[in-house]
């Protein structure tokens, strides 16, 4: 699998700390998205609490923003009365802090996750992602990562990169049949970007906190399969977190799998709502390209109850409309 391949800046005195999380892994219909938020950090802010520290400009609850962008776990930052906004403009304020303002849904996928771009050309409902408009307030935009900009530089911090790897339907489907594992899946794509990172960062030392996969405690052996050139050791492995050593002549990496990181540590909470933001602005072409085709069917969020009976409301309301389920409903 290959990655977004950018070219990352950070300071080499600095550690690159990233979170990585998915959205979308319990579904029947559309993507699953993993992503990755990367930010340079002193040595000295390593331990810190990131919340407390740039509480000038993020905040984890809603009900206190003030102004402030909305970081957390993007199962609280999404419902569906409130729908994306507190994603998108999370999201794409963290865009702009990098230098990147997507217009279209298909230039938010060039600048998270470009290398699938080709692979959602083959649906008919992501055929014109050119044409699907962002549409949001520029100067609200450019107003809070002006502030959680500065705030970061307060600090000697920077955000990195925001990265993300895509499983679209027929992709995932593939991977499936070859692997016969979804967790399998889903490691290869954390694995794929904890590469992408250490390969682009200009950094020495980098550290990982990564929510537990399937409540799994031990990764020796998938470290090694996935990371066969770098040396491994084992710092410590119990209910609440397992950490890992890996290291060559000039890289350090350190990477946690701990429960609830994607609710307790920044990185993983802002990595988790760009997974989520994307997963929802790709599920939204699919609603829309059946619900034009009929008015009577009722979008879905695309999770197994929901999906289920998207699906049988696409036999029994809709059967003129032709798909290809392959590309629509995953196997697993």
């Amino acid at each position: 699998m290959k990655g977004c391949g950018q070219k990352m800046k950070g300071n080499l005195t600095d550690t690159a700390v990233i979170g990585i999380d998915e959205a979308g892994l319990g579904p029947i219909l559309g993507p699953l998205i993993v992503s990755a938020a990367c930010f340079s950090v002193p040595a000295d802010k390593i331990q810190a609490d990131t919340w407390s520290l740039l509480s000038d400009s993020v905040q984890s609850n809603k009900k206190h923003l003030a102004g402030r962008l909305l970081i957390c776990d993007s199962k609280k930052a999404y419902t569906p009365s409130t729908g994306i906004a507190y994603l998108e403009k999370t999201v794409l304020s963290c865009l702009h802090i990098l230098g990147k303002a997507p217009t279209t849904i298909i230039e938010l996928i060039d600048m998270l996750c470009p290398a699938c771009k080709n692979r959602l050309a083959q649906y008919p409902w992501h055929k014109d992602l050119s044409h699907r408009d962002i549409k949001f307030n520029h100067d609200d935009i450019a107003i809070s990562a002006g502030t959680f900009g500065r705030n970061l530089e307060k600090h000697n911090m920077s955000l990195v990169a925001l990265n993300s790897f895509c499983f679209d339907v027929a992709f995932y489907n593939d991977m499936i049949r070859k692997v016969n594992n979804k967790s399998t899946v889903l490691f290869m794509a954390v694995c794929n970007l904890v590469d992408e990172i250490i390969k682009s960062a200009q950094h020495t030392n980098f550290h990982f906190i990564i929510d537990r996969q399937g409540g799994r405690t031990k990764y020796t052996r998938q470290l090694r399969t996935m990371f066969p050139e770098m040396e491994l050791k084992v710092l410590g492995e119990n209910d609440r977190i397992s950490s890992y050593q890996l290291g060559t002549s000039d890289k350090q990496v350190r990477i946690d799998f701990a429960v609830k990181a994607d609710a307790d540590f920044l990185p993983a909470c802002l990595a988790s709502m760009v997974s989520k933001y994307l997963r929802e602005q790709l599920m939204g072409c699919i609603n829309s390209y059946f619900v034009e085709k009929c008015q009577n069917l009722k979008p879905t969020a695309g999770y197994w109850t929901d999906g289920k009976r998207f699906i049988n409301d696409l036999k029994t309301i809709a059967p003129q409309i032709q798909y290809d389920p392959n590309q629509l409903i995953r196997c697993r």
